[in-house]
């Protein structure tokens, strides 16, 4: 799953192993009688990419995944299915038909791997052309599986993507682009960058009757650490001119942002290094999905300065500074969880995804680099008067 920095989203990629007819451009997905997807253990480790993270595609972070399905022959014949793993990615739609030479290179480049306890398959990238519809997949990767009577096998497929990045609106409501009539979009407080991962769950309807078990574990832990650390994206390597550093520095002036997440769907729980979805009689529809949105707060003292210059430039007058630096801070506040007090501010604040006040809030709660933050932008505040 992957998307261009500049898209204005990105989807999630992969789907659960279904059952596919035809061939080449043809393919569609149908329904097995014969063979019954028995349980799905999925598991996705997101991490940094090979490169630096610098928002083009080889500098992309990447997620892991690794999923046992147990398959089984309902029939006491020998049985044939053609199994397809979808793929939604930005670089693998819209294109013509794929050769040999690159359907093995797509391949390659996913680390794609399907293999069972007798087998390890041939595996082939098809992308249907023209595109299909909207609700259908256009690329797959498929390979044939073929079972004895009322034979059992556990089928292991691995790959690797890169994660989806796209810049983003915070606002719970679409509102036809980055940009919003009031001082909060201004200062771009309602944007910034988004990555997302993703497993579509879907596909696993096509087998026949139920899937008696399903686990999905996400592992987020080791990926949030680092994005703490690399903030916006990697300091830019030591072959970058200064045109470049600058250029970078004047374009995101808060290198290291407060960063927020949304997973869905809900009912997951916290394990070890992250969280997981636990079914029984799982009925595959919906998908897992997890987003990270890099906002344009400061996390960090040191970078409150650079965001309290760009809302004095943008504010007028010293009276008017000061007066948006107050509502800034409150909503600021609201970030950490206490509800604005001026009108404006809790209206511009209940619009955010991230807004979630609390009713037990309390300075003395905040973490120690939330307060070393909020110490720094009052003292801002103090001298802009």
């Amino acid at each position: 799953m992957a998307a261009s920095l500049l898209a204005l989203g990105a989807s999630t990629a992969f789907a659960d192993a279904g059952v596919f007819d035809g061939s080449g451009q043809n393919l569609h997905q149908i329904g097995s009688e014969a063979v019954q997807l028995v349980s799905i253990h999925v598991g996705i480790t997101l991490g940094r990419g090979p490169f630096l993270f610098d928002g083009t595609v080889p500098g992309m972070d990447r997620a892991e995944y690794s999923c046992a399905f147990v398959l089984r022959n309902l029939t006491a014949r020998p049985v044939e299915v053609q199994v397809g793993f979808p793929v939604d990615s930005e670089f693998a739609r819209d294109r013509g038909p794929v050769s040999a030479s690159d359907s093995k290179a797509w391949v390659l480049r996913y680390a794609f791997i399907a293999r069972d306890e007798l087998t390890t398959y041939h595996v082939e990238f098809v992308r249907r052309v023209p595109k299909p519809a909207p609700d259908e997949f256009g690329s797959l990767f498929v390979w044939k599986m073929r079972f004895e009577a009322g034979q059992t096998r556990t089928l292991d497929v691995q790959y690797q993507i890169p994660i989806g990045m796209a810049l983003a609106s915070t606002r719970k409501e679409a509102t036809g682009g980055f940009r919003h009539p009031d001082f909060g979009s201004l200062l771009r407080l309602d944007g910034g960058m988004l990555e997302v991962a993703g497993y579509t769950t879907s596909t696993g309807a096509s087998w026949a009757g139920k899937v008696e078990e399903a686990t999905f574990t996400l592992i987020t832990e080791p990926f949030e650490g680092y994005l703490d650390q690399r903030g916006w994206e990697d300091r830019s390597p030591v072959w970058a001119t200064p045109e470049q550093v600058k250029k970078t520095e004047t374009a995101f002036e808060i290198h290291h942002p407060w960063w927020f997440r949304k997973i869905s769907p809900d009912g997951w729980e916290k394990v070890e290094g992250g969280v997981q979805w636990r079914y029984k009689d799982f009925k595959p529809k919906d998908p897992i999905s997890v987003t990270y949105f890099l906002t344009q707060f400061p996390r960090l003292p040191e970078e409150v300065a650079p965001f309290v210059e760009r809302i004095r430039k943008a504010a007028g007058t010293a009276e008017e500074q000061s007066a948006k630096l107050q509502w800034v801070r409150q909503i600021l506040l609201a970030t950490y969880g206490k509800e604005p007090e001026d009108a404006a501010a809790k209206s511009f604040a209940a619009g955010q995804l991230w807004y979630a006040p609390r009713k037990d809030f309390s300075i003395s709660l905040l973490t120690g680099a939330q307060k070393a933050v909020l110490k720094e932008l009052d003292a801002r505040i103090a001298g802009a008067r």
